[in-house]
């Protein structure tokens, strides 16, 4: 095995390992209900059958989340044939600014498959602790204000579950290749034995 493969490996194992203990430790992820880029209800339910890729972030932030945004745009792209099976989100944690209509022209810059979401201050909380984001209001001194946030991608099942908690900082060649193993064995869970 290459040295590169084994880094990969590594990489995968310890991603993977991050979302069992946290999973193990109190119920990480869920269903929840949200207002699309479209102004249409969402919920987490709909995407049943695929894997979905969940990020949180905001429109205004200058730089990871555009830069996270990037790289899963890169990865769809780079599915081909699966990427019918895969399914973006991108949540937002500035409903007071980002809405739908914002949403709509911010995701489709990156991909236009990708779905961008929102909701009331309430609901955006709710799905944030669902996922143990962490996230707060940091104001500037001209006025405006930023996000803090926590930045993780989340890869839900065909069935719902979260299957691994990727952080921010993995090449997206490493992202596709984690992409591609969990595509394999929603294929094999899913398919009659």
């Amino acid at each position: 095995m290459g040295r590169g493969r084994r880094i990969l490996m590594l990489l995968l194992s310890a991603v993977l390992t991050l979302a069992v203990s946290w999973a193990d430790s109190e119920e990480l992820g869920g269903n929840f209900s949200l207002t699309d880029h479209n102004n249409r209800p969402f919920e987490l339910h709909q995407l049943k059958g695929k894997l979905v890729l969940l990020f949180f972030g905001y429109t205004y932030c200058p730089d990871i989340c555009p830069t996270e945004l990037a790289n899963l745009s890169a990865v769809l792209n780079a599915l081909d044939d699966q990427a019918e099976r895969v399914q973006g989100l991108f949540v937002s944690l500035d409903p007071g600014r980002d809405t739908p209509a914002v949403l709509h022209d911010y995701v489709r810059h990156f991909n236009r498959g990708l779905v961008g979401l929102t909701g009331s201050e309430e609901e955006v909380a709710q799905v944030a602790r669902q996922y143990r984001v962490d996230y707060r209001r940091h104001e500037k001194e001209d006025g405006g204000y930023s996000i803090d946030h926590s930045v993780n991608l989340y890869l839900i099942d065909s069935q719902g579950a979260l299957s691994a908690v990727v952080p921010y900082g993995l090449p997206p060649q490493h992202l596709l290749e984690t992409v591609r193993g969990l595509l394999a064995e929603m294929a094999d869970k899913d398919s009659p034995s």
